[in-house]
């Protein structure tokens, strides 16, 4: 189960790839919700950027980039580093593509003692065949997949939850 001990690794959401993703309005959209939710409940926010693939898109652009040329975030020192500051068990994984860099970075956190979850909704790649393939094999490798709204509302547990109310109305924005 997701809770507060996880950290979001935003993964390679760069302008000049995100145009060429399959369902990228979507994806954008759900993955926008779910950074504002882990702003909203102060849980913490790792992102990275493939060098030579632009910026992040807006919305997305929580923190200071970690710039990577390997695939998996996890190949990268900087990024282990500052993972490893933040002293989580969990890892929720957002990004593109998925059958390359959210795939191989999923399977470095497992090997690596990480409880690892990627949102479905809100991940992509420029064929939906590549990330229907990328899905499944990740669930086989023992990957955890969820949705944005279901990992939501594991971290707010109940409707007691102080972050109730700014949680609703966050999930009903179209």
């Amino acid at each position: 189960m997701i809770s507060r001990d996880t950290a979001l690794i935003i993964i390679d959401f760069q302008q000049r790839m995100i145009p060429h993703v399959f369902n990228n309005e979507e994806i954008l959209r759900n993955a926008r919700k779910l950074v504002k939710a882990f702003k909203i409940f102060k849980m913490p926010i790792l992102r990275t950027e493939q060098r030579k693939l632009g910026k992040t898109v807006e919305g997305l652009n929580e923190g200071k980039a970690i710039e990577k040329i390997t695939f998996s975030c996890y190949k990268e020192r900087k990024f282990v580093e500052e993972l490893e500051k933040l002293n989580v068990k969990n890892c929720l994984l957002i990004g593109i593509e998925t059958h390359i860099c959210v795939l191989q970075t999923a399977l470095d956190l497992k090997n690596n003692g990480y409880n690892v979850y990627v949102a479905v909704d809100c991940t992509g790649a420029r064929k939906k065949i590549d990330m229907e393939v990328a899905l499944k094999r990740l669930a086989n490798e023992g990957v955890k997949l969820t949705t944005a709204e279901t990992a939501i509302y594991e971290i707010l547990e109940s409707a007691d939850a102080k972050e109730f109310k700014e949680i609703l109305k966050l999930i009903k924005e179209e």
